[in-house]
C-alpha cells in the first residue's frame, strides 16, 4: 500500500520551463477532457520538466502540460491537463491531496557535455517525450509571486481543488536543440515552437492545502 503524505509539501529541484502559444485547436483534443477542462482556454501554456531531488514523498522526476488558462466561477485559472511522475507515491499524493491527474513513467537524464543534456520519458518501454537541451551562462532570481500561478483541478469525484503554490530559485535561458513526441502518451506539442524555455535551478516550492468548492462557498 502506497504511503499517504498530506499536504502541505516543500519541494526542492532543478527543471527546464517551455513557455507556449497553443492555438485553440488543442482544445478538440480528449486529452484535455479532464474535470473542468472541457471549455476553450486562453493565454499561455507551459511544458515543464522537472527533477524534485527533495519532497515530502521522497525524490521524484515530473513532467507536465498546462494548456492555458481556463475559465471558472468568472475568473481564470491555469490547470494541468496532463502529467506523468516517476513514484507511485507522487502519483497517488498528487491526485489525493490537489486532484492533480498524475500518471506513472520512467524517466532518463543523459549528459551530453557542458550544460547540455538529454531528458527521456518512456511508458510501457515506448519513449513518447524525447528533449535535448542547452543551458546559457547568464542566471536570474525567479519568484512566482511575480505571475499567476493559481490552479484548479479536478479528477473523477466532484471534488474541485484550488491550489495557490509559492516558489524561488534561479533561472538561466536554455534553448530547444531538438524533440520528440508521441501523441499517443503526450500532447501533439512538436510541431509547436515553444516562445521562451528557461533552466529553474536550486529552487523550492511549496505546495499549501488545497481550497474545495464547498470550503470556498461557505
Amino acid at each position: 500500500m502506497t504511503q499517504k503524505y498530506p499536504a502541505p509539501w516543500k519541494l526542492k529541484g532543478n527543471g527546464y520551463i517551455f513557455l507556449y502559444k497553443f492555438p485553440r485547436s488543442f482544445s478538440d483534443d480528449p486529452a484535455f477532457r479532464i474535470g473542468l477542462n472541457d471549455q476553450p482556454f486562453s493565454g499561455f501554456g507551459t511544458v515543464m520538466l522537472v527533477d524534485y531531488t527533495e519532497s515530502n514523498a521522497g525524490p521524484y522526476k515530473e513532467l507536465l502540460f498546462i494548456p492555458g488558462e481556463f475559465p471558472y466561477l468568472h475568473k481564470k485559472f491555469y490547470s494541468i491537463t496532463k502529467i506523468y511522475v516517476s513514484t507511485m507515491e507522487s502519483v497517488v499524493n498528487g491526485r489525493e491531496n490537489w486532484g492533480i491527474p498524475k500518471e506513472l513513467a520512467d524517466f532518463r537524464t543523459e549528459s551530453l557535455g557542458k550544460n547540455r543534456e538529454r531528458l527521456i520519458v518512456s511508458r510501457d518501454g515506448i519513449p513518447f517525450f524525447d528533449v535535448v537541451m542547452k543551458k546559457k551562462a547568464l542566471s536570474f532570481k525567479v519568484n512566482t509571486k511575480y505571475i499567476s500561478h493559481a490552479l484548479v483541478q479536478q479528477l473523477e469525484d466532484e471534488t474541485i481543488f484550488f491550489t495557490e503554490f509559492n516558489g524561488t530559485g534561479r533561472g538561466r535561458m536554455a534553448s530547444l536543440e531538438s524533440i520528440s513526441c508521441n501523441e499517443k502518451f503526450f500532447p501533439k506539442i512538436c510541431p509547436v515552437k515553444p516562445l521562451a524555455v528557461t533552466a529553474i535551478e536550486d529552487f523550492s516550492i511549496e505546495f499549501p492545502v488545497a481550497a474545495t468548492l464547498k470550503e470556498l462557498n461557505r
